[in-house]
Order: structure tokens, then sequence, then C-alpha cells
């Protein structure tokens, strides 16, 4: 009499499914390591400052945006030397601020590596004008602010699309 000999594959499979829960985990890694997370900049603070002052900076924003709107003049740049300018208008009077204090920062969606911090180089009619943005990669910038006006501290953000022409 033969006895044919029954096999039992569970034990394989549970190794199968091991090995690709280890290989799975290792290429998590080798992404997460190629595109590490970037520490977002829109209060231009350290993230300490930010998580501890957070319903502060909110408020400080809601006050600032109730009293005051920011208006951008480019809505694209182009690749080499650009200029932005800002207009602040006190929403009481609808006439410009021309005593806000502002720091700009351009920066990238994917990278805090093209960060650049500006200051106005000058004031001429209620516009704030900054110059010498040297952008030299296509897509999506951030302009973010941060401007203090009499008292009131607000952020503002602002997409604009660099393209060739």
């Amino acid at each position: 009499m033969d006895k044919k000999k029954e096999r039992n594959y569970w034990p394989h499979g549970i190794l199968a499914i091991i090995t690709a829960v280890v290989i799975g985990g290792g290429f998590s890694i080798r992404a997460a390591l190629e595109h590490p997370v970037q520490e977002s900049t829109y209060f231009m603070e350290h993230y300490q400052g930010v998580e501890d002052n957070a319903y502060e900076l909110e408020q400080q924003k809601d006050k600032f945006d109730k009293n005051f709107k920011i208006l951008y003049s480019l809505k694209k740049f182009k690749i080499g030397k650009n200029s932005l300018s800002l207009k602040i208008i006190k929403r009481a009077t609808n006439k410009p601020v021309k005593n806000a204090d502002i720091d700009m920062l351009l920066t990238r969606y994917e990278t805090n590596d093209l960060n650049k911090k500006l200051k106005p180089e000058k004031i001429q009619n209620g516009n704030y004008i900054f110059k010498d943005l040297d952008i030299q990669k296509l897509g999506r910038w951030k302009v973010l602010t941060t401007t203090k006006v009499d008292g009131f501290r607000g952020f503002n953000s602002q997409e604009i699309n660099a393209t060739r022409q």
C-alpha cells in the first residue's frame, strides 16, 4: 500500500507574508528618506512656537483680516529676475497703509532649501516693493507674509506660478 503524503502549504504562506511585509517596510522607509517632510513655514516661526501659540496666532490673523486686506501685484513669475509689490488697504477707510512692517518669505511647496527671506526695498504710493526675486525653477511658488500694522499682526499666503514667458 502506497500512502500518498499530503502536503501542507500554510507554513509557506506565512513565510511569504512575513517576507512581503519586511520588503514593503523597506520600500516605505526608502521612500520616506528620499522625500523628507518639510516644516511648515506659514507663520514663519519654528513649529514649537506655532504649536505653543496656535490659538493666539489664529486670533491675531483673524483680527488683522477684519481690519486690513493685502493685494498682490503679480499673478505669475517669469524665470529670472522679478519684482513684486503688495498693497495693504485699511478696510474702514479703504486707504493704503504706509507704516507696515512686512517680512516676506518666498518658498516652494516641496522643499525649504530654496527659501528666501525678504524685506521691502522701498515704499511708493502705498506699494511695498520687493525687487530682485531670482526665480530659477518653474512651477508653484508660495509668497508668505507676516505683517504688523498698528498693533495688529497678520499672516498671508499667496501662490504664484513661475513660467518661461
